[in-house]
């Protein structure tokens, strides 16, 4: 059941027009959860459990993070989280 899930959410995505930026990644996440960005240098949108986020770009030690307080994605060394989104959790993510 969560493949499928994660199938549906893949393919809203790739119908959904709103989100802009970069190159798209998909990724999957331990428990079979699944979310998808697309990031710059200024701004990430994601879309994760039927919705999409727009996070702007916060001060990172290391990685790449976004943050709007609420949602964040951090994206490191071919690994990546996202705090606060439905559907989640999203722990130990790589892309697919």
């Amino acid at each position: 059941m969560k493949t499928l899930a994660a199938l549906a959410v893949l393919a809203a995505l790739a119908a959904c027009s709103t989100i802009h930026g970069g190159p798209r990644t998909d990724w999957r996440c331990d428990g079979g959860a699944a979310f998808s960005t697309r990031a710059s240098s200024r701004s990430a949108e994601i879309f994760a459990g039927g919705q999409g986020y727009t996070l702007p770009s916060v001060t990172s030690g290391s990685g790449a993070r976004y943050s709007d307080g609420a949602v964040e994605y951090w994206e490191h060394q071919g690994e990546a989280t996202l705090t606060g989104a439905n559907g989640g959790p999203y722990t130990h993510c790589r892309s697919s």
